[in-house]
């Protein structure tokens, strides 16, 4: 079977992979040079580290993930902790909360031990827990309302669930769907102790697609870079191939200004891993005003934004920190996870769910990331910074509201022959990375049984 896939983000490398290993013949359309998609990094011209858009964390449950990793020969680009461990920070001091190697979840329940909360606080995460366990699932609620159900106060949603909730939906409660929360929490904390521990990437994750692209070549895979497709082919109510424009790619192509050559590859599978918010303009003017492509027009996206920044010492103590009752929200030493020690000092800032804080300047951003250093790390006061960068993604996931729940589409279209990838299809969990393998695997799995 002749299968076009396109995107070459997880979603779609997924898709390809699987395919490409049972011996189908793969064409993987990329429009852009780099790969990942909306899970990407670039080497930063001035220092030569890689930089992130957006730092994504992935959790010891991302088995889909690890997998296609593995197969990719890629198992060397992870860094596991041995057991979930998370240090908060706020005018109080430090608490962590520090899972021991227990049976899940009471895993958890120790761990949360450790962190400086009232006991009040305590007995609330714990009628959460028992509501995730024995509950029904809470469809159609937002996560703000399932706290409320479950007994969860202020002080528990400000110093526990608020900031993890926000950082795995990009969503705060009040928007956020309860079930996807629900069933992150399940997988996560409730099936083995090993799910829940956090998992780092050595280097950006643009060398992690590499991999995975070389594995998919060197299976005889074909990979088009700068490959933008235009349209869909339809005839007959199937798809039949995609056309495209193939554009300059290398960089000597692109210094001549050699000019974009339109292509067609036919396929008897097409699947569309692209974001939701591009979908429907590679199909036919009718068919966009259909199910499952007009919904997609209501899904609507939620930011994130990220201060990448350089200090002339070493000021940040940990690989991560959460930083309670500040506008940057997590901090985290890239330098050291990315296995250099000693100065210059490579942190990572983040904000999810960044609607307001997108809206401000670089230089405000710049100096509210300074301040939750200053406010929060003695040891900037002896320090200068020395680069430093603002990325902003507006659409970095799909607004991930009880209503778009419903809009979520499967893999399996009205096409015949076509399928939808990635991680804002209907997989059960938020937009993750996990979210996007399964989905590029589900395609796979649907164009196989035609």
């Amino acid at each position: 079977m002749k299968v076009t896939v396109i995107g070459a983000g997880f979603a779609g490398l997924a898709a390809a992979v699987g395919l490409q290993e049972r011996r189908h013949q793969v064409t993987l359309l990329e429009r852009r040079g780099v790969l990942g998609g909306r899970a990407t990094s670039y080497r930063d011209a001035v220092t030569g580290e890689d930089v992130d858009n957006g730092t994504h964390l992935m959790v010891g449950a991302y088995a889909a993930t690890f997998d296609l990793v593995r197969r990719a020969g890629a198992e060397d680009l992870l860094l596991f902790q041995n057991d979930l461990h998370i240090d908060y920070v706020d005018d109080r001091g430090w608490s962590s909360l520090d899972c021991p190697p227990l049976v899940a979840p009471l895993h958890l329940l120790v761990g949360l031990l450790g962190l400086r909360l009232p006991w009040s606080v305590r007995w609330q995460a714990l009628r959460l827990g028992l509501a995730a366990r024995f509950g029904e699932p809470p469809l159609g609620l937002t996560l703000a309302e399932y706290f409320r159900r479950t007994g969860q106060g202020a002080d528990a949603r400000r110093l526990l669930w608020d900031p993890l909730a926000t950082a795995i939906l990009n969503e705060t409660p009040e928007r956020a769907a309860a079930i996807l929360f629900y069933n992150v929490y399940r997988e996560a904390f409730l099936t083995r102790r090993d799910a829940s521990r956090l998992v780092f990437l050595r280097r950006g994750y643009a060398e992690l697609h590499e991999r995975v692209a070389r594995y998919f070549r060197h299976r005889g895979g074909v990979l088009c870079r700068r490959a933008l497709a235009e349209s869909i082919s339809i005839e007959g109510g199937r798809a039949g191939g995609v056309r495209y424009s193939q554009r300059a790619e290398t960089r000597d192509e692109i210094r001549r200004g050699k000019q974009a050559v339109e292509g067609f590859v036919d396929a008897d599978a097409v699947i569309a891993a692209v974001p939701w918010n591009a979908a429907a303009d590679l199909m036919p003017e009718p068919l966009r005003q259909q199910p499952p492509f007009a919904g997609l027009a209501r899904l609507g996206g939620s930011p994130i934004v990220s201060v990448e920044m350089w200090l002339d010492k070493r000021v940040v103590d940990r690989p991560m920190a959460g930083l309670r009752d500040s506008e940057m929200e997590w901090v985290f030493d890239k330098g050291a996870i990315y296995g250099r020690t000693g100065p210059p000092q490579h942190l990572a800032f983040i904000v999810s769910a960044a609607r307001r804080s997108a809206a401000r300047t670089n230089p405000e951003l710049i100096a509210s990331a300074e301040t939750s250093l200053r406010r929060y790390f003695p040891a900037m006061a002896g320090a200068a910074i020395t680069r430093s960068l603002v990325l902003r993604e507006a659409d970095a996931t799909f607004a991930s509201d009880p209503e778009a729940e419903a809009l979520r589409p499967g893999p399996v279209t009205p096409v015949r022959g076509l399928y939808l990838a990635g991680d804002w299809t209907a997989t059960g969990l938020p937009a993750t990375i996990e979210g996007a393998v399964r989905s590029g695997l589900a395609a796979a799995r649907a164009a196989e049984a035609g």
